[in-house]
């Protein structure tokens, strides 16, 4: 199974070199680390202070790694996408293709991310065990239910932003994976920021696990967000979320 592997420059720089099939991560006084690229789904950098050689980048775009910049808040700032035409299917991308130019098309991305997103809320309360009678489904209440009042320092809005950050990138990386590459869905969709936008519907489910996380992970908190995402954000509920978008898309206008 591909993995996803992070690269954060937060506690000291990391150097990232290429060595044969593998990148070789490289710290000041730790002994090196070494991925090898057969076996990623994409590179998810944290912050600017990763320091990348371009043969590791090149080697990257070759193996079909996609590389995901998020800045130090954890907000998706870029991506970087191999040139060469993905081998998985490309029915969402002949989808995009056909529709985007029908009217009314940007105006059905929107309904479909508020669909999940209230698809998402719904799943989060069941999982409490609580109903929808009575409660404001909008995200910005259900935030704060879940995190607290919003403060920008506040710890849990800071891992929020981290997790909302990771769901964004893994969305990129998987639309990438069918021949919708950044710039192919800004120019069919008016910079529609589906990743973003399904990203959040994505870990939306994880926000209430974000403060008891936070009681016990303390000053750990890049790492334990990572690691919740990682091992909760099920694979396959990001698939059936991009079926649904492509069933969307191919129904008549």
């Amino acid at each position: 199974m591909l993995e996803a592997l992070h690269l954060d420059g937060a506690d000291q720089p990391v150097a990232v070199l290429l060595e044969g099939p593998a990148l070789r991560l490289r710290r000041s006084g730790i002994a090196d680390v070494f991925a090898p690229l057969p076996r990623l789904s994409r590179v998810v950098v944290h912050g600017p202070r990763v320091q990348w050689r371009t043969e590791a980048l090149l080697a990257c775009a070759e193996a079909g790694v996609q590389v995901v910049l998020l800045d130090g808040r954890g907000v998706l700032r870029g991506t970087l996408v191999p040139a060469s035409a993905p081998a998985q299917r490309r029915e969402l991308a002949a989808l995009l293709e056909e529709k985007a130019t029908l009217p009314g098309f940007r105006g059905r991305l929107e309904d479909f991310c508020r669909a999940e997103l209230r698809r998402a809320a719904l799943q989060a309360l069941r999982a409490e065990g609580i109903g929808p009678e009575g409660l404001d489904l909008r995200l910005r209440p259900l935030l704060e239910r879940w995190l607290g009042p919003r403060r920008e320092e506040a710890p849990t809005w800071a891992a929020w932003a981290l997790l909302r950050g990771l769901g964004a990138a893994a969305v990129a990386e998987a639309l990438s994976r069918r021949g919708v590459g950044p710039q192919f869905l800004a120019r069919r969709s008016g910079c529609f920021p589906l990743p973003e936008q399904l990203g959040e519907a994505l870990v939306l489910p994880l926000c209430p696990a974000l403060s008891p996380l936070l009681a016990q992970a303390g000053c750990r908190m890049r790492r334990a967000v990572i690691a919740l995402f990682e091992g909760s954000t099920p694979v396959a509920e990001l698939e059936r979320m991009l079926a649904r978008l492509a069933v969307c898309l191919a129904a008549e206008v």
